[in-house]
């Protein structure tokens, strides 16, 4: 048979204790909870939502929370388009630094 696990207390001065076993948070003193604690329960829920979101955008052919439908795959677009740009810009940089080395070879 499993032990009762006992409160445990997140907030000692403002008595804000956490139920272990439902993961309920509320204020009280014992096994009784006096407050419902609705308010953090639903910012943790929008934080959680958050981080579902983040770790979600980690696969490339997911669409974002909130985008509109069918809008699957934009990370890969998103991913390609930027990598094209990196690539012009990296490209532009080494063939203007390479427009002194090769007037001084006598190519241009």
């Amino acid at each position: 048979m499993a032990d009762m696990l006992p409160l445990i207390q997140v907030v000692p001065e403002m008595n804000v204790n956490l139920d272990p076993i439902s993961g309920v948070l509320g204020a009280g003193g014992g096994d009784l909870v006096i407050l419902s604690m609705d308010d953090i329960n639903a910012e943790i829920d929008k934080v959680c939502a958050a981080a579902d979101e983040l770790s979600n955008s980690l696969d490339p052919t997911t669409a974002p929370e909130g985008s509109y439908p069918n809008r699957e795959g934009n990370y890969v677009i998103a991913g390609t388009l930027t990598n094209m740009v990196y690539g012009f810009l990296i490209a532009v940089f080494i063939i203007i630094a390479m427009i002194p080395v090769l007037t001084k070879l006598g190519v241009l």
